[in-house]
C-alpha cells in the first residue's frame, strides 16, 4: 500500500489512482482473465464468480445513499444560517445514487444489470455445454468467495451518523467504480479481441437473446459497463463518486487532508478485496482445470472434493 499522498481539493480519480501501483494490479486482473479465456468451463466459474460478487453492488450503493441522506444534518453549509435549509447531505447522496440508478434499471435498456449478468453467464454456460445440475452446482458460493462478500457489505454500507465511517464508505465506493471500469475494460479486452474470432467470441458470432422485449447481444453486460478502447457506464460513476467527496469536504469541519486520509482507507480496502478476488478465482480456475485433466486421465473418479485443489496446487 502507498501512503496517502499530500493533495488539495478538488480531488480527481488521479489523487486515488496515486495510492496504489495500478499497473501491477492491472496486470493481476488481465492474467486472470487469461486463465478463464483459455477454458469454456474455466471462463463459467470466472464470470458466474464476478458476476455474483458485482451482484451486490446496486443494493450496497443504494444503501451508502440511504445512509448519507438520512445523516443529512451532518453535511451542511457554513454560510447558511437557518438548519433546516443549510443540510447538503442529499446533495451527497444524489452523486452516490446515481450509480445504483443505472444498476437497478439500465439507462438505455431499462433492465436491471443483476438481469443483464444472469443473461451473459447463461450464455457462457451454454458456449461450455453446462446442464443445469453442473450449473448449480457451480453456483454455490465458495468459502474463499465469503470473506470477500462480507467485507464488501461491511465496507460499502458506512453507518448513518458516522462521518469518519461514511467518508470511509466512499473511499470503498470510489474504488469500487474506478476499478470496475478498468476490470468490464480488461475482460472485454482479452476475451473479444486478444481471441478474435475463437473461443467465446467466435461463440457470441450474431448471438443475440431476448431481454425485456428487446434484442440484446449477451455481451451487453459487459461492454455497458466498460469497453476496450472505451469506456461505460463506471467511469461516469466514478467521477460521480469523486464529486460526492468533494461535497463533503464542502459541507464538513474536518480538513481536507483529514476527509481523503478517511476516503483513502476505504478506497485502498477495496483494492484490497479486488486484488484477492482475482488471486482466489484464478487459483479456483487452475484447480477445475487441472481436475478435469485428471480425470480425463482417470485419476480422479469421485466427485470434487476440498482437498482436489491441495492436489491441483502440488501439480502446478
Amino acid at each position: 500500500m502507498t501512503q496517502v499522498l499530500a493533495a488539495l481539493p478538488p480531488f480527481t480519480i488521479d489523487t486515488f489512482n496515486a495510492l496504489f501501483d495500478q499497473e501491477s494490479a492491472e496486470a493481476n486482473v488481465e492474467a486472470t482473465i487469461e486463465v478463464a479465456a483459455a477454458s469454456p468451463t474455466a471462463l463459467y466459474y470466472f464470470m458466474q464468480r464476478y458476476a455474483h460478487f458485482n451482484g451486490y453492488a446496486g443494493s450496497l450503493v443504494a444503501r451508502l445513499a440511504s445512509a448519507i441522506g438520512i445523516s443529512r444534518d451532518m453535511f451542511n453549509q457554513a454560510d447558511v444560517l437557518v438548519a433546516d435549509l443549510a443540510d447538503r447531505g442529499l446533495d451527497i447522496a444524489a452523486k452516490v445514487l446515481a450509480a445504483t440508478i443505472d444498476e437497478h434499471a439500465d439507462s438505455a435498456q431499462k433492465v436491471t444489470h443483476r438481469k443483464l449478468a444472469q443473461v451473459t453467464v447463461t450464455a457462457i454456460g451454454d458456449y461450455a455445454g453446462l446442464s443445469d445440475g453442473e450449473r448449480d452446482r457451480i453456483a454455490q458460493v465458495p468459502d474463499w468467495l465469503k470473506p470477500i462478500l462480507t467485507e464488501t457489505v461491511n465496507g460499502y454500507q458506512g453507518e448513518i451518523g458516522n462521518v469518519q465511517a461514511l467518508v470511509t464508505a466512499v473511499g470503498f465506493h470510489i474504488a469500487s467504480e474506478t476499478l470496475a471500469d478498468r476490470e468490464y475494460a480488461l475482460i472485454d479486452k482479452v476475451i473479444r479481441h486478444y481471441h478474435r474470432g475463437e473461443g467465446f467470441d467466435a461463440y457470441l458470432q450474431g448471438k443475440q437473446v431476448e431481454v425485456a422485449g428487446k434484442r440484446l447481444s449477451p455481451w451487453y453486460w459487459i461492454v455497458v459497463h466498460g469497453k476496450h478502447n472505451d469506456t461505460g457506464v463506471e467511469a461516469e460513476h466514478s467521477e460521480l463518486a469523486v464529486e460526492a467527496l468533494n461535497l463533503i469536504v464542502k459541507y464538513r469541519p474536518e480538513s481536507a487532508e483529514t476527509i481523503l486520509e478517511w476516503a483513502s482507507a476505504g478506497f485502498l480496502k477495496f483494492v484490497e478485496l479486488q486484488q484477492k478476488f482475482f488471486c482466489e478465482s484464478e487459483i479456483e480456475m487452475q484447480t477445475v482445470t487441472t481436475r478435469n485433466s485428471l480425470k480425463q486421465a482417470g485419476i480422479i473418479t469421485a466427485p470434487f472434493v476440498a482437498s482436489e485443489r491441495l492436489v491441483a496446487n502440488s501439480l502446478n
